[in-house]
């Protein structure tokens, strides 16, 4: 019996096309609200620019992204989907946190769903089994994204770091928490999630031991802070996950 994880299968390759021109890999991940469906990945990826200086860092502005979605349960085929990410008059078609905009690196895609995709299988990763664990710096997170863009079979790699900055402060500070890890541009947007086995060790600071794993989602890979040299230290920066659920709740539209 082959066995993929559930967590695996809710993260989505996509790439970024500008007149239909593919350009720049990402990652991405699915989230349900209600009856609709939403691509969730890095403000700077679905923009195509820079979330420090607004600068266009890719050839052309993406009018689309290119995902690749699960089919049926019970295979292991990707369907390509081309996704609008501008209207007609080409105004931004995702969500922002409200007042912030690029401020906060993530970007929440309505996906429009016709009814009429009965090969594809979404994975939306709230609506997997998840355990409140206790989120603590110097614990191990895994990024799960991809590096080397989407060579079949298209599944992500899980890319071990350590939380790098105490996480009660987020709020206090810059609004993300620090990951200790090398990583890749490919890798941005991905979801971050903290995995245990057998013990684990939960946010009101009770344990309990069993022969299962346990997961939850920790946030939103925003790739590496900006240094001049590659060698400094690596340190990658992730976006509460929480902050989804508000960004749809805002339903305010990127200028």
């Amino acid at each position: 019996m082959t066995n993929v994880d559930a967590y695996s299968l809710a993260t989505v390759p996509v790439q970024q096309v500008a007149n239909n021109t593919p350009m720049n890999s990402a990652t991405a991940f699915i989230w349900k609200r209600n009856k609709q469906h939403y691509l969730i990945t890095n403000w700077h990826v679905i923009s195509g620019r820079d979330a420090r200086t607004d600068e266009l860092v890719v050839p052309a502005r993406p009018d689309i992204l290119r995902a690749l979605f699960n089919i049926r349960v019970g295979e292991f085929g990707k369907q390509q989907c081309d996704i609008r990410i501008r209207d007609d008059a080409g105004k931004p078609l995702w969500l922002v946190y409200p007042g912030r905009g690029r401020g906060v690196d993530v970007a929440v895609l309505p996906i429009p769903m016709t009814g009429e995709e009965p090969i594809m299988h979404m994975y939306p990763i709230n609506t997997l089994p998840a355990d409140d664990l206790a989120v603590r710096i110097g614990m191990d997170v895994f990024i799960l994204g991809y590096p080397f863009g989407a060579s079949p079979p298209a599944f992500p790699v899980w890319k071990r770091g350590s939380v790098a900055s105490e996480p009660d402060l987020v709020d206090l500070t810059t609004g993300y928490l620090l990951v200790d890890t090398a990583s890749r541009p490919g890798m941005s947007g991905g979801p971050v999630v903290r995995r245990t086995w057998c013990t684990h060790l939960r946010e009101d600071g009770s344990f309990s031991m069993d022969g299962n794993s346990a997961t939850k989602i920790v946030g939103i890979y925003s790739g590496r802070l900006y240094t001049k040299d590659q060698t400094d230290a690596q340190l990658g920066m992730v976006w509460p996950a929480r902050l989804i659920e508000q960004i749809i709740a805002g339903n305010c539209r990127d200028e």
